[in-house]
């Protein structure tokens, strides 16, 4: 018997149409259609273990000798229900204090300033070749992401699988990409599953030179919108905590584990009762903190490893006036912050134009020669990077 993560294998596989017939959830009822069994009785032959299951799902199964058990489990979900709001702005009014709302409000406005932006989502529609790009900058965006907090993304070990299915399920409408471009570049990626009228945002990432910009909270701004002019009434967000979620979400949820078994059978609920005994002692051991304290030791141990920090600590940041770095530009070399020798300047740059509101085309960058002194000169403002070493060797 093999536990199936619910909401996945609702929308990549017909393993739970198998068991179930309906879908209901939020006054909403979503047929599953027929299966062709073969002849055969898809639950005769094992118990059917399905993990991670949203409790705001019930589904009517197709036999009626089967049972259904749940078990609650120590895994909270985050979503928004969308069925009483007609706007993004009704939804953050709802949702937010004034001055969060102003905030998220922000973060959108000064991303659309700084830079040329366009937000696309990919749906029943996309080039392969558009496809593996966006998906090659999906991963980079995860694995860099994450080698920042010395932490793996848990689905990097399946990525060639994701690779595979997902180019059809967007073709066939049961998946998506949305994408925010900074002119060709795309900056933030959320692979999405469609089902009925619920957007799943599964994974998602973004480029961590932008992170300023609050390119999370600017995705699900723009997802929510997309949702509510498309009629979608719940956005799912999925298991983890993180602390955007919690803001965002109007419904938290507990997760269950529903087991699926034929009532009057013996062996069957044998299985049925072990793997029911084995669910509840797993989800009291983390109501013991047990999975805390391993967290705990994968931390420790990472403090005790030699880690390559992605930016380089070393560089200091000062303002300097206008007027002053005007009489520098004779002296200094003009860098192309965009170049790969010169990449890491990037962050350094798209925080001088979020602090600024200046836009990225009247921004330039500049490198005393021989030294590791930089100057970001925008249209009204400018700002010198310089590492610790240089600052009492050279003053501006």
């Amino acid at each position: 018997m093999k536990n199936l993560e619910f909401f996945s294998y609702l929308i990549k596989t017909k393993k739970v149409s198998e068991i179930c017939s309906e879908i209901l959830y939020l006054g909403e009822q979503v047929s599953l259609g027929n299966i062709d069994t073969q002849t055969s009785d898809p639950y005769s032959k094992s118990v059917h273990s399905l993990r991670l299951t949203p409790s705001y799902f019930k589904f009517n199964l197709r036999n009626k000798e089967y049972r259904t058990k749940a078990i609650a489990q120590q895994n909270w979900g985050y979503s928004v229900f969308l069925n009483s709001v007609k706007t993004i702005d009704e939804y953050l009014d709802f949702q937010f204090k004034s001055k969060y709302r102003s905030i998220i409000r922000r973060y959108v406005r000064r991303l659309e300033t700084c830079f040329n932006i366009e937000y696309r989502l990919y749906h029943t529609k996309i080039e392969k070749d558009e496809y593996y790009f966006l998906m090659e900058a999906l991963y980079n965006m995860l694995t860099k992401r994450f080698k920042q907090r010395d932490e793996i993304h848990k689905n990097i070990g399946e990525w060639d699988d994701i690779l595979e299915r997902t180019l059809p399920l967007i073709i066939s409408g049961k998946a998506s990409l949305f994408v925010i471009y900074n002119g060709d570049e795309p900056i933030e990626i959320s692979l999405n599953y469609h089902f009925d009228k619920i957007l799943f945002s599964t994974i998602s990432s973004y480029d961590i030179d932008y992170s300023k910009f609050g390119l999370g909270h600017v995705e699900i701004y723009k997802q929510l919108e997309w949702c509510l002019k498309n009629d979608y009434i719940l956005f799912e967000m999925g298991v983890g905590g993180m602390d955007y979620k919690r803001r965002w979400s109007n419904n938290i949820y507990n997760y269950e584990h529903r087991i699926v078994y034929k009532k009057p059978s013996l062996g069957v609920n044998l299985q049925a009762a072990f793997e029911i005994n084995k669910i509840r002692l797993k989800e009291y051991l983390k109501t013991k903190k047990l999975n805390t304290l391993r967290d705990r030791f994968f931390e420790l141990a990472k403090k005790n490893r030699s880690t390559t920090l992605l930016n380089n600590p070393d560089f200091g940041i000062s303002k300097i006036k206008d007027s002053e770095s005007s009489t520098l530009i004779k002296n200094l070399l003009q860098v192309d912050f965009k170049s790969t020798d010169y990449s890491f300047l990037k962050k350094y740059v798209n925080d001088f134009l979020y602090s600024t509101e200046e836009h990225v085309f009247d921004v330039k960058a500049f490198k005393v020669i021989n030294k590791d002194i930089f100057l970001i000169k925008g249209k009204n403002y400018s700002q010198k990077i310089m590492k610790e070493t240089e600052r009492k060797s050279i003053r501006f």
